[in-house]
């Protein structure tokens, strides 16, 4: 398995070019509703809504790359957001998201 390890600051500005647009819409998306119950009832009514994010750290792992954002929301600030994309893959899908917060795990 092979270790996490932070890409290079051009690297990481190629990235950051497709994947903020991602985290903007997703993020969007839950201010406005526009998501599934389960989002809706899992982040929404824990952390209320979302208010901003900054200091992406972009690191590679194998086959993927990784964005991770340090966000704020309504009622708690530091959760932890994690977009996961294929390395290769143009199209610049979305293969994982995860939100990490001490909210969210009590």
């Amino acid at each position: 398995m092979s270790l996490e390890t932070v890409v290079s600051d051009e690297e990481k500005a190629e990235v950051l070019a497709y994947a903020d647009p991602v985290a903007d819409n997703i993020l969007q998306g839950f201010d406005e509703s526009n998501y599934t119950m389960y989002y809706r009832e899992f982040v929404t009514s824990r952390l209320g809504v979302y208010v901003s994010r900054d200091n992406p750290v972009v690191t590679e792992r194998g086959e993927y790359i990784t964005v991770t954002y340090r966000a704020e929301f309504e009622r708690e600030d530091g959760v932890n957001l994690r977009f996961v994309f294929q390395k290769d893959d143009e199209s610049h899908r979305l293969h994982g998201l995860w939100f990490n917060s001490p909210m969210l795990r009590s």
